[in-house]
């Protein structure tokens, strides 16, 4: 009777039913578990980089010879803008840029608005000179847009003055720039334009040097040639650099190249936030970095870093640090090693 089941038209399509579907089944577990294997694999490469990475950032920490001269620099997360302090073993503070003030509006090359709700000086730079008992030695202001500029303000009021100030003399239609420069003259701060070949001797090992602007630029679009015409500054200790690109576009890239192999560097900050008017191949090719530093705001409406950057970066294997992804970030060296923290992963 089993036998003739085997005829039975019924039987037979219930049977190739069941077949089919164990098959299928069969097949939809083996691309499960492929799926699950390759997600583990995914997963295991990330970690094992993250790993590796931290493992190499430990070393660099047990290289650092706490008995040599520390050099700290830390950059602030003060949204879209830049704020950096240089802190030396000796006491020397050097600020680069302040951020913006709140109710300031960005300016950018780019289309798009934003008005700060925040006020980098109040809220980040100051805390952090109260707590860290900082006594600036300079100021510089790589150029007068409100995001580099506007949180001087506020370092002003709360009595933190520096013994000079730095900037690149461009004129700008910014009302708020010439009261910067009314408060500078009033307090008697040592007042000087930034000059290529220009040195600044931190202390007999570590050293500022500035290399743009080298030109004056002109643009129909205004803010542009004023990112044109920023401070760019090359930090060394020893064997140790760091790039300093403020909001420089492609046509200050350009005219830096001249400098050859004096562009070489551990570190870039990536100008003008990482926008796609910057990081030009034969630049950052020629400036060679290990470590790439951005700095730009959350969800900022100029869409900076932009993707054509990052993509640059990632294909030459440079590893990224971002403020608005790690908040803070502080690099220590010793001239020889150097270790790189973040406050947070976001």
């Amino acid at each position: 009777m089993k036998n003739k089941n085997y005829w039975n038209r019924r039987y037979v399509k219930q049977l190739e039913e069941k077949i089919y579907c164990g098959e299928l089944c069969i097949f939809i577990d083996k691309i499960l578990i492929l799926t699950f294997l390759v997600i583990l694999v995914f997963l295991g490469f990330f970690t094992f980089k993250k790993l590796y990475y931290q493992i190499q950032l430990n070393r660099n920490l047990e290289k650092l010879s706490f008995e040599k001269k520390i050099l700290k620099i830390t950059f602030f997360d003060v949204g879209q803008g830049d704020a950096t302090l240089i802190s030396s073993s000796n006491g020397e503070n050097i600020l680069i840029d302040a951020g913006s003030g709140e109710g300031m509006r960005i300016q950018e090359s780019e289309p798009g608005k934003l008005i700060t709700e925040i006020d980098a000086g109040k809220e980040i730079i100051v805390p952090y000179l109260k707590k860290n008992d900082v006594t600036l030695t300079g100021i510089i202001i790589t150029h007068p847009h409100s995001d580099h500029f506007g949180g001087l303000f506020s370092i002003f009021e709360a009595g933190f003055y520096p013994k000079w100030f730095i900037d690149n003399a461009v004129p700008t239609s910014h009302p708020l720039y010439e009261d910067v420069l009314k408060i500078i003259k009033k307090k008697n701060i040592k007042y000087s334009v930034a000059k290529p070949g220009q040195r600044i001797k931190i202390d007999d090992e570590i050293e500022l040097l500035f290399l743009a602007p080298v030109n004056e630029y002109k643009s129909e679009v205004v803010d542009r040639a004023i990112n044109n015409s920023s401070i760019v500054a090359k930090l060394i200790y020893k064997n140790f650099s760091l790039l300093f690109t403020a909001d420089i576009e492609i046509f200050a890239e350009m005219d830096l190249l001249e400098y050859k192999d004096q562009l070489n560097s551990t570190v870039l900050k990536v100008a003008h936030h990482g926008s796609f008017t910057s990081t030009s191949i034969p630049f950052l090719d020629k400036v060679n970095p290990k470590i790439a530093i951005i700095s730009c705001g959350r969800g900022n409406p100029f869409g900076h870093p932009h993707q054509e950057t990052i993509e640059k970066l990632n294909k030459r294997k440079i590893t990224i640090f971002r403020t608005d992804q790690n908040g803070n970030i502080t690099i220590l060296t010793d001239g020889m090693n150097y270790k790189i923290t973040k406050e947070f992963e976001y």
